[in-house]
């Protein structure tokens, strides 16, 4: 019965002539328009010329021992830095004296950026951002192990000198293509609730849950007999959409294996949620509209529409999103061959799944036995 009833409800979803248009045509439209309308913005984060970035550091910072290591870093990728003792850090970057600031502080740092150079801004942010995290994250190991007495003086030198050279080069920048061709397909996998919609109305249409009731399927049956259909109907339709969208315009996935296992568990995280937010709501339209309308801003914080590297959001808005990791991950795939952000991204969306897995059946049952 399970088996006939999956079949049956996703030949509710093939048969949904909206489905079709939204959840396959709409991604490799809005990729074509949006990777058009980027070109040039993300193409010139790719390729831009050296630029000079100013500095200024405190006596007693930490820091002072790592700042050759940081120019050194900073050269490599065509970044100048010079310090700056004195003078106001807003008129050196509205003169165009330099590009970006860095206030390098007793134990912390802050970048000061120009709006109109969000280019040049984003390789100084990055660039520092990589640096800082090197050399805090090696201090910290290194002060644990001599509360071990695992370390002496020299090797606690040693560390210190090849922490400050394993410095890693600013984020490889996706073109517009890769970048829009990998987001579209990650923002309409999270819109699993639209297909499931044909589902909820036949079913209330022909009082399929009154039947239910009295046959001998069991409620984790009756909930499969949804979950099931929604996720592997929406994850086709990326998987043709993708595959239109990579002919068409060249996108490039990197780690396909990897990518594909991702965007299956976002389908079924979005599943999960669609049959919660039907069960909760007990109306289609509502629950439609809420369900998009959520998605919607998960992908405004997470970079589903400006590329997350351009958001002014604060981090954390941006890391509440789960389009942020996994929007992340892929693209770090595309642009690096691999991504520190996998195993959050896995927890993250595994979360969704058990969670609203949870709390769906939880409420179907509940109105089953009602």
């Amino acid at each position: 019965m399970p088996l006939i009833l999956i079949k049956n409800n996703m030949k509710l979803m093939f048969r949904n002539k909206s489905f079709l248009l939204l959840m396959i045509i709409m991604p490799i439209i809005v990729i074509a328009l949006l990777s058009s309308a980027f070109k040039d913005m993300m193409a010139a984060a790719r390729d831009i010329d050296p630029f000079t970035v100013g500095y200024r550091i405190t006596a007693n910072s930490p820091y002072q021992t790592y700042l050759p290591e940081l120019k050194k870093a900073s050269a490599k990728n065509d970044v100048t830095l010079i310090e700056y003792p004195e003078g106001e850090i807003r008129k050196l970057i509205e003169n165009e004296t330099v590009s970006a600031f860095v206030d390098i502080q007793d134990d912390d740092y802050i970048v000061y950026q120009s709006s109109a150079k969000k280019a040049e801004a984003l390789v100084s942010e990055s660039l520092f951002d990589n640096f800082f995290y090197q050399v805090d994250a090696n201090t910290a190991l290194v002060t644990a192990q001599m509360k071990k007495g695992l370390v002496d003086i020299k090797l606690l030198e040693a560390d210190r000198e090849r922490a400050s050279r394993e410095v890693l080069s600013v984020e490889p920048m996706p073109t517009s293509t890769d970048y829009y061709g990998i987001i579209y397909i990650v923002f309409w996998s999270f819109c699993g609730i639209i297909p499931l919609a044909a589902v909820i109305a036949s079913e209330r249409k022909n009082a399929i849950p009154q039947r239910m009731r009295v046959s001998q399927m069991s409620k984790t049956q009756f909930y499969l007999a949804k979950f099931v259909p929604c996720f592997l109907v929406t994850f086709m339709a990326m998987a043709v959409a993708g595959t239109i969208s990579a002919l068409l315009f060249q996108v490039h996935w990197g780690v396909l294996p990897a990518s594909v296992g991702i965007i299956l568990l976002s389908t079924m995280a979005a599943a999960a949620f669609g049959v919660f937010l039907y069960q909760l709501f007990n109306k289609v339209v509502v629950s439609v509209v809420v369900g998009f309308s959520l998605t919607w801003i998960l992908g405004l914080f997470g970079g589903s529409f400006d590329p997350y590297m351009y958001e002014d959001f604060p981090i954390t808005l941006m890391k509440a999103s789960p389009l942020y990791y996994v929007n992340r991950t892929l693209v770090e795939f595309s642009t690096k061959g691999y991504s520190d952000y996998v195993g959050i991204c896995l927890i993250y969306l595994i979360g969704l799944i058990l969670v609203f897995g949870i709390l769906g059946s939880m409420l179907m049952n509940r109105k089953v036995e009602e």
